[in-house]
């Protein structure tokens, strides 16, 4: 025979709550499972494992690297007014006297396929020489970084050109200057 109504209901009470329990149980375990998935699997474009070489050490003074150096750089300071202008480079003849100078009379004829290149900087970390390279590519200038082993220590150097003629060397050494960029002059043979 049928039970009476109201034991029926009692028993579809705790068979709702029953099955919700359940219900909520199986979720967060779902959830826990999703999550430890995420996060023990590799991120797209981190990598989490730097080569050997990229691992810096510690110094022998026991300070470690400002990780922000990068940040902290200040804007550059606006050229002084009383600064000299850039003299142009004028490259010595064979006589000894700057071709360009009033007793010689007339520019040097450089040998023929002689270039120059423009060293902004060299520095012991790749951050900084990109750094630089950045803030060349932000006045127009296409650089390049050359790394260099150089009693042990890789240096990074930053350097602009080849150029051919020493009107296009002097135009950028003064866009550099006007910059508070100091560059070296570097003649190719």
């Amino acid at each position: 025979m049928n039970p009476p109504l109201q034991q029926r209901v009692l028993s579809q009470r705790g068979a709702m709550l029953l099955g919700l329990v359940i219900g909520l149980v199986i979720g967060l375990a779902i959830a826990v499972a999703i999550a430890l998935y995420i996060s023990n699997a590799p991120l797209p474009f981190v990598s989490k494992v730097r080569p050997p070489t990229a691992t810096p050490g510690v110094p022998a003074d026991g300070k470690l690297p400002d990780p922000n150096k990068s940040l902290n750089l200040a804007p550059p300071a606006p050229p002084a007014a009383s600064a000299p202008p850039l003299a142009p480079l004028v490259l010595p003849d064979k006589a000894g006297t700057a071709a360009g100078a009033p007793e010689a009379g007339k520019a040097e004829a450089l040998p023929e396929g002689t270039r120059f290149l423009l060293q902004a900087g060299a520095f012991k970390s790749m951050e900084d020489a990109d750094g630089m390279r950045a803030q060349l590519a932000m006045l127009g200038l296409d650089a390049r970084i050359f790394p260099i082993d150089q009693s042990g220590q890789t240096l990074y150097r930053v350097r602009l050109g080849p150029y051919g003629q020493l009107d296009d060397v002097n135009r950028v050494r003064k866009l550099l200057a006007e910059n508070s960029i100091e560059a070296q002059i570097v003649r190719l043979r």
